[in-house]
């Protein structure tokens, strides 16, 4: 009996590492997908609580980018546009992925969490859709549907092809 005992206790906790593997290796692969930008709208009450208009719908463009390959976050920042005042606001961001939601700290002391949300490949463009909600409180701020427009190999691509053509005008 206390060798199936013990032998249950280890395996037990075998599972409880694999498990806790497992987590990492899903949020880094989700932080990776993240990475770029993305660019649609945000519907809801997510910019009052972060001091802005009230209105209710939003054009945005969010950007994601890693602290290094395969890490769990980085920083980024987030430009909206209000057609009612025709006005662009700009906020830069921290972020990390934790247990599968996706954590957003604002430098104006905003917290953010998104949940529920889903990326996916629509032909040859991914989205990403889901909801933001006050990390204090759990209370839903706004819902979000974005398309990816510009991934680190695009821009990594564009950076290095155009680091070469001047190189080559200089000989």
């Amino acid at each position: 009996m206390k060798k199936i005992y013990a032998y249950t206790k280890m395996i037990m906790a075998m599972m409880a590492v694999m498990l806790a593997f497992t987590s990492c290796d899903e949020d880094a692969a989700l932080a990776y997908d993240l990475e770029g930008v993305w660019q649609g709208s945000i519907v809801g009450e997510y910019y009052s609580y972060r001091g802005y208009a009230t209105d209710d719908e939003y054009d945005t463009e969010i950007m994601f980018e890693q602290n290094g390959s395969w890490m769990n976050g980085g920083s980024g920042y987030e430009i909206d546009y209000n057609y009612h005042t025709r006005r662009y606001t700009k906020a830069y961001f921290t972020w990390s992925v934790k247990r599968g939601r996706i954590h957003m700290h604002y430098d104006d002391g905003t917290h953010v969490v998104i949940r529920d949300f889903d990326t996916y490949w629509v032909g040859r463009r991914m989205r990403f859709k889901g909801y933001f909600d006050d990390a204090a409180t759990g209370r839903p701020l706004a819902s979000f549907n974005l398309i990816k427009v510009d991934s680190p190999d695009d821009y990594y691509e564009t950076y290095y092809s155009r680091q070469a053509k001047d190189f080559n005008e200089e000989e």
